[in-house]
């Protein structure tokens, strides 16, 4: 179900040419803004530390000339000013860029509505805002190790500007993806209640909830992630994990209502299957991945999994019929379906 961080590939693509393009330059120029917004902050702290660091070194070289203590008390002073300075504006500062990223992202949301009141497609409006917030977001995918580049001739630094980078601005970026996220959930629970039993509205929410789970979950424990850039410690706590569970559960809540309306339809039952894994509920999982099976009995890749399943949870025998199952069809897997053997706890 869930994803590292949001994908380029995960967004619907525009239904109308007319704005597309308008958008697009929307997107770019709020990307502009919010770059820019982020670079201001490290020239304060960069003017800040090497003002401070003057001083200090201003102070020692001339230790030896300031024979009067009221002098030197005056230049400590000074130093100590400047420290004291520095923190309370920097404390202001702090509070002030969170206002400044909600503030860039009404921005961009207002002017999604500028764009769309000037076609004929207004009653669509809450889909394309929801579209653009979910572009934008994708387009800030991995920006915290890009904000500032390395020089081309000093290229062998790129690693380690890249977690300087990262060190500095993910959480920005991550707050910024938040609240884009989140205003793309917000659109479609709109469109919800004005469609109650439209299924699209309730898939679109269930999308938007699986891209907002997203943002909370340790790429470290995706399987088949081949991603070697560092990742700070304290990027992924327990309150994400706790955001991520309870995000995930309202994504099940909307696949439930998906496959109320749509018992038959293998996807609704696909992603509640992962959202089951990913919230280790292995018992609802298993049921999900029975009733795919009956949807689509010729699908080994299913088999298989449900196997796995039956075999982690101590359903030996179960598992044994899917070996024997998979085996006589020649599946390729079927045979490391066997390692599973045993090793329920």
């Amino acid at each position: 179900m869930t994803i590292p961080a949001v994908d380029k590939d995960i967004f619907f693509e525009f239904n109308n040419d007319l704005y597309n393009d308008q958008i697009i330059r929307l997107t770019n120029s709020t990307q502009h803004k919010f770059k820019k917004t982020l670079r201001s902050y490290i020239a304060f702290n960069l003017f800040f530390l090497l003002l401070i660091a003057g001083e200090i070194l201003y102070f020692f070289v001339h230790l030896a000339v300031l024979v009067q203590t009221f002098v030197m008390a005056i230049h400590l002073a000074l130093i100590f000013a400047t420290i004291f300075c520095y923190f309370t504006l920097h404390m202001y500062l702090h509070t002030r860029k969170a206002e400044k990223l909600i503030h860039l992202k009404i921005q961009f949301v207002n002017g999604c509505k500028q764009i769309i009141k000037q076609s004929s497609e207004w009653d669509e409006h809450h889909l394309v805002i929801a579209q653009a917030c979910c572009k934008l977001a994708s387009e800030l995918h991995s920006q915290e190790y890009q904000i500032y580049k390395v020089p081309h001739w000093f290229l062998f630094l790129t690693p380690s500007f890249e977690k300087l980078n990262c060190w500095c601005f993910w959480q920005d970026v991550h707050i910024m993806k938040e609240l884009l996220l989140q205003s793309c959930v917000d659109e479609h629970i709109k469109l919800v209640r004005m469609e109650p039993t439209n299924l699209e509205a309730h898939a679109g929410l269930a999308n938007a909830y699986i891209m907002l789970s997203g943002l909370y979950v340790d790429p470290r424990t995706i399987e088949g992630l081949d991603d070697d850039r560092w990742i700070p410690k304290n990027k992924f706590t327990d309150l994400f994990k706790t955001k991520f569970r309870l995000i995930a559960e309202k994504a099940i809540e909307e696949f439930k209502i998906l496959s109320d309306y749509a018992p038959h339809d293998p996807w609704v039952h696909a992603q509640l299957a992962y959202s089951y894994s990913d919230l280790q509920m292995q018992k609802e999982e298993i049921q999900e991945y029975e009733i795919l099976h009956q949807l689509c009995p010729d699908d080994k890749e299913i088999l298989f999994k449900l196997g796995k399943l039956y075999f982690e949870q101590g359903q030996n025998a179960k598992g044994l019929q899917v070996y024997e199952t998979l085996k006589r069809s020649n599946y390729k897997k079927a045979e490391s379906l066997i390692h599973f053997y045993g090793v329920a706890g």
